[in-house]
């Protein structure tokens, strides 16, 4: 039995060590575009301020098991083939899709380098952002689009020294996983409390190389300098090689069923590369965080082993401590509707929001624990009853449901 696993993050990481340990005679390859063995991408702003954590961050894969530098183009599911951008056709008896997702750049009027305007989705693109950050005198960074990985980026620039000005389309920040207020929040307490602008409901208009960093200017008009441009205007699933194939493409992901296996006998798919079913809103899509990707790994190498393992529907959150607080929301965290619970105090933020006494969505902003509690009863659709203030200040004890 030959297992093939697409991919080069967490996600094949996983998969690959899980069906190692149920034997570890398996016959595995994993096929990946980088050049490097797997490694967290969540780690990457953490990069720009540390060397030594590169040295640590790669994911264990023996060397006669990976084959890197390699980007999958094709697929032959009649001869189970995989084809690859370096002329390889690695066959397979079962297929782990864990490809990912790739950054959206798009293209601005101007005259740039691909150094000067960068995404974060890589190795390289750090190392982009080093060089530049070591060669430029401008000491400001400007940041294209207000989301997780922006804010995570802009925040490691300012513990390195810099300014950074974010410019954002919509009317506030975090828009997909907070609400208005919870956002206007965070925003406030950014701008009083470190070198950081929020230019809102504005897009860039030309980029240009000036003084060995950029000239921006705005849609407003408005003029800025910087030193780099990074580029968050989200991410889209690594599918592109399955066209003609016949994997179904769902909501922009692979579609799967609640086992991790596409409509392609013997494919699974997994992770950011994946549409899986949603537990807060009933709906198919991706679920695009680290530990998603791991716990779908493994249950789908374990199918892959034939050990049958049904994978409960997501619910999909994020935690994001960056600028000395820490946010946390999941499920319909930026709406207002169903049965809302909440507590403002001074850059503090608590809500949670039920629906017939179920978690279906919650915001959290400053003192944030017992994260996994909130996951555990949105998945498993636990009535709250009586607990709701334990839930809404973290203290709920899910051994005692």
């Amino acid at each position: 039995m030959k297992f093939v696993i697409v991919g080069g993050s967490i996600a094949a990481h996983t998969a690959y060590k899980t069906l190692k340990s149920i034997d570890s005679s398996f016959d595995i390859t994993v096929v990946s575009k980088e050049k490097f063995k797997p490694y967290p991408k969540m780690l990457l702003p953490y990069l720009i301020n540390s060397d030594e954590l590169r040295d640590s961050m790669f994911y264990d894969i023996e060397d006669k098991d990976i084959i890197l530098n390699n980007e999958a183009t094709a697929i032959d599911t009649a001869k189970k083939i995989i084809k690859t951008n370096r002329g390889l056709d690695v066959s397979y008896d079962k297929l782990l899709i864990a490809t990912g997702a790739e950054a959206t750049m798009p293209q601005y009027n101007g005259n740039y380098s691909n150094d000067s305007v960068v995404v974060m989705r890589n190795i390289d693109d750090v190392e982009k952002v080093k060089r530049k950050t070591a060669s430029c005198n401008n000491k400001n960074a400007v940041m294209v689009g207000a989301g997780l990985v922006t804010l995570e980026v802009g925040w490691a620039l300012v513990k390195a020294g810099y300014s950074v000005t974010y410019v954002v389309r919509s009317n506030r920040i975090l828009s997909q996983i907070l609400d208005k207020e919870s956002s206007e929040m965070v925003e406030k307490y950014i701008e009083q409390n470190f070198p950081v602008k929020f230019i809102k409901e504005s897009d860039i208009e030309i980029i240009k190389e000036k003084n060995n960093g950029v000239y921006v200017r705005l849609t407003t008009k408005k003029e800025m300098n910087g030193c780099v441009v990074v580029v968050g205007k989200g991410v889209k699933p690594s599918v592109d090689f399955l066209k003609g194939s016949s994997i179904k493409i769902l909501n922009g992901g692979i579609d799967v069923n609640g086992y991790l296996q596409t409509g392609s006998k013997d494919i699974y798919a997994v992770g950011d590369a994946a549409v899986f079913e949603d537990v807060a809103d009933n709906s198919k899509r991706v679920h695009p965080i680290w530990p998603v990707a791991v716990e779908q790994a493994k249950s789908a190498a374990k199918n892959m082993a034939g050990i049958k393992t049904y994978h409960m529907p997501e619910f999909s959150r994020n935690a994001l401590p960056v600028f000395g607080i820490t946010i946390f929301s999941g499920g319909i965290s930026n709406k207002n509707q169903f049965d809302v619970y909440k507590v403002t105090l001074t850059n503090e933020y608590r809500k949670i929001i039920l629906k017939n006494g179920v978690l279906k969505g919650f915001v959290l902003i400053g003192d944030v624990g017992n994260y996994g509690a909130y996951t555990y009863t949105a998945k498993r659709k636990i009535k709250i009853g009586d607990k709701i203030n334990k839930l809404l200040y973290g203290s709920l004890n899910i051994n005692r449901l």
